[in-house]
């Protein structure tokens, strides 16, 4: 594990492949309720030709929690990736990182990209969830789906003692299976109950994420859109108003993946990544 700084706070990371400046760097940030170890099988088949770094978000990993005083924001996520990029290209070595984003993670990306342009060569988002995006496209239902589950999960989780009920509803959904969490391992419930309020941080940081499709027209650099191929309407929706919003970028569909494709489809996400410069 390494560590950058991010203006005093510690921000952890996992990192492979040739340190020299030879290879590119690719970043890669996760999903929400994950740490950076959800990336290691992607990550480990690439280091032969990258230089690949996995970062732990707030309060994941050895990353410090954000501590304020105001209330986490995704700027201060992007932040922490900042740091990292730094910390892996001092004095400017090499080109920009390759940032790869999943869901939470690819929000992440896009807040850095079009905060600090200087740092970012290329963009792949899986599935992104800038969940604002669809109020501002008139999506109004969906709006107000995904804003109501999120709540639900926060308001649950909040009230104290009602975890695995909160975790159940929002990974049934996520994974568009009804019978999702049970069928998850003991030991599997058991780490994901552990980050429930770490996961509610997270939806409250993009509930005040202020990003709308105009300001994604302002990304110029490559961006490849992974949208899942037998991911749910909502996502399949959002992930499509991302691609387009972004000029030139590259919409792809993942045969049979669906929103948690990180877990389900790393080698062909691999094999994608593989080709990208």
């Amino acid at each position: 594990m390494r560590l950058a700084d991010c203006d005093g706070r510690r921000v952890s990371y996992e990192a492979g492949g040739p340190d020299d400046g030879s290879a590119l760097l690719m970043l890669f940030q996760p999903p929400g309720a994950s740490s950076a170890s959800i990336w290691r099988p992607v990550a480990s088949s690439l280091q032969d030709r990258f230089r690949t770094v996995a970062v732990n978000p707030s309060a994941y990993g050895d990353t410090e929690p954000f501590a304020g005083p105001a209330p986490m924001t995704l700027a201060d996520e992007a932040a922490a990736l900042a740091a990292v990029i730094r910390a892996e290209l001092p004095d400017g070595r090499g080109p920009r990182a390759h940032v790869v984003g999943h869901s939470y993670g690819g929000t992440i990306a896009l807040v850095l990209a079009l905060a600090r342009p200087d740092l970012v060569g290329r963009l792949t988002l899986l599935e992104p969830a800038p969940y604002p995006l669809l109020r501002d496209a008139g999506e109004t239902t969906l709006a107000g789906e995904i804003e109501g589950r999120n709540r639900h999960f926060i308001e649950t989780v909040r009230a104290g003692g009602r975890d695995a009920e909160a975790m159940e509803r929002y990974l049934d959904y996520f994974n568009d299976r009804p019978g999702f969490w049970r069928s998850l391992e003991e030991r599997v419930q058991e780490r994901m109950l552990s980050l429930t309020e770490r996961l509610a941080i997270g939806l409250e940081a993009v509930e005040r994420l202020d990003m709308r499709q105009a300001d994604l027209a302002a990304i110029v650099v490559p961006v490849t859109v992974i949208r899942g191929g037998a991911t749910d309407p909502l996502h399949a929706r959002l992930t499509g108003l991302v691609a387009q919003s972004i000029p030139g970028a590259t919409l792809v569909d993942l045969p049979g993946a669906g929103h948690m494709m990180t877990l389900t489809h790393g080698p062909a996400i691999a094999e994608m990544l593989r080709g990208m410069e």
